[in-house]
């Protein structure tokens, strides 16, 4: 992948894992979008649990910086690159790390899964469009100055948080394996 470094490059880096991710899961046939193999998860718990990975950071986004440094403190140290977050996160997967609690998506039998499948697919397009519009609001400089959890890798700075949400993105598309 290109270099990410600067809000400008993040944005991008987000729309483009959108689009490609978009592009993915619109090839999978209707029939086999909701279909799990063994303990594999199908494509829409893929896509259902980005959603559920992304919502929880656009509110910490939504907050005051001051209040997110009160609740997780400052980082002690820069940022690390976009290829060093990923290599963070592969080595934790390859380790046993998975989702778990709320980020665990829920299977459901669709009705219609041609209409639901799209209904997932705009709220995954809807999502990432609000994180971009959130993240507008947002300095350079405080995306470093702010930390946030994350539940398997640690405290992330808020840059690194978006390097995360971009691999991951395109990781459950496929688009980027371990």
């Amino acid at each position: 992948m290109t270099e990410i470094n600067s809000k400008i490059d993040i944005i991008s880096a987000l729309k483009d894992s959108e689009q490609r991710a978009l592009n993915w899961f619109a090839d999978i046939p209707d029939h086999g979008f909701f279909t799990r193999q063994g303990e594999v998860w199908s494509a829409s718990d893929n896509v259902d649990h980005i959603i559920r990975a992304i919502k929880p950071l656009i509110k910490a986004l939504k907050l005051p910086k001051v209040a997110l440094q009160t609740m997780f403190g400052r980082p002690g140290n820069l940022s690390r690159t976009y290829d060093e977050i990923c290599t963070i996160y592969r080595g934790e997967i390859a380790y046993g790390a998975q989702a778990s609690g709320t980020f665990l998506p829920k299977q459901n039998t669709p009705q219609s899964p041609e209409q639901e499948k799209a209904e997932l697919l705009d709220q995954l397009s809807s999502i990432i469009d609000k994180l971009i519009s959130v993240l507008e609001g947002w300095n350079e400089n405080d995306l470093d100055e702010v930390q946030l959890p994350h539940p398997i890798i640690g405290k992330l700075t808020v840059r690194e948080m978006l390097f995360f949400t971009i691999h991951h993105n395109l990781r459950h598309a496929s688009q980027e394996g371990d």
